[in-house]
């Protein structure tokens, strides 16, 4: 018994002896920590133009991926309607009045019912009023898709003011194979007073009213447009650099005062 206690002693005594030595814990100085903030703001520098640019390849290959099926759905259009390809036409009462955004509300359905999925007529991450069921409707003239579709349209090449580039519509799947069919909606309107940037380094953009309306001022290069998707007739699509682009007008009637495009 008397051993007992002694060995309790002793071992309360190593206890209080080991609490004695124990060497207290150091809190960073207001210096240490300023370092570590400026460390991780160095790095936190260093990688968001990483994490920014991983996240526009995302969306391009998002954006391509839907064109894909968007080209898909007219051929299979074309081959229900002897090669003839869905109509560019507007709902526009006045003569001729085309723009490649816009299609009629019968155009708009048929390329649902084909596709399968509204969502896959326009380019994903658009900013509202895109990405509704029920659509971007434009009271007069019809609903404005994700994409300029280039198909349809009659009169074409139509008539360019100095500065922009001809281009021509593809009626039939027989038609040229190397003809533009579908592009990112790189456009801007001086009378509509709204830009459209679908790709940039803060992601999709749309600018109103705050453009100078005057000729090609206030493109969607202007805005920080990197480039965009080109759909071909051959139901091909690939990324294009907007140094590479030209400059297009997309409006039958209104010249450089409608849509302007570059692709």
């Amino acid at each position: 018994m008397h051993s007992r206690k002694t060995t309790v002693r002793a071992g309360q005594g190593s206890w209080r002896l080991l609490r004695r030595n124990r060497v207290p814990c150091r809190a960073f100085t207001l210096i240490e920590l300023l370092v570590v903030i400026a460390i991780i703001g160095i790095l936190a520098a260093m990688l968001l133009p990483v994490f920014a640019s991983t996240k526009e390849k995302t969306r391009r290959t998002s954006c391509r991926n839907n064109m894909h099926q968007f080209l898909l759905a007219v051929h299979m259009y074309g081959n229900d309607s002897a090669t003839k390809l869905p109509s560019g036409n507007s709902e526009s009462p006045a003569t001729n009045d085309e723009h490649i955004p816009i299609v009629t509300t019968a155009t708009r359905k048929l390329l649902i019912q084909y596709s399968g999925d509204y969502r896959m007529l326009e380019c994903p991450g658009l900013k509202p009023p895109f990405g509704a069921e029920s659509g971007y409707y434009y009271p007069g003239d019809g609903f404005i898709l994700g994409y300029n579709y280039l198909g349809g349209h009659g009169g074409t090449p139509w008539p360019v003011d100095p500065g922009f580039t001809t281009w021509i519509s593809p009626q039939t799947l027989t038609d040229d194979s190397s003809l533009v069919l579908l592009t990112d909606a790189n456009d801007w309107a001086p009378g509509f007073g709204k830009a459209f940037v679908p790709h940039s380094d803060k992601g999709s953009l749309i600018l109103e009213s705050d453009f100078d309306t005057n000729g090609v001022g206030g493109s969607s290069m202007q805005y920080g447009a990197k480039g965009g998707n080109i759909g071909l007739l051959d139901g091909s699509a690939k990324w294009k650099n907007i140094e590479r682009m030209k400059l297009y007008e997309g409006s039958r009637v209104w010249g450089d005062s409608g849509c302007l495009a570059a692709w």
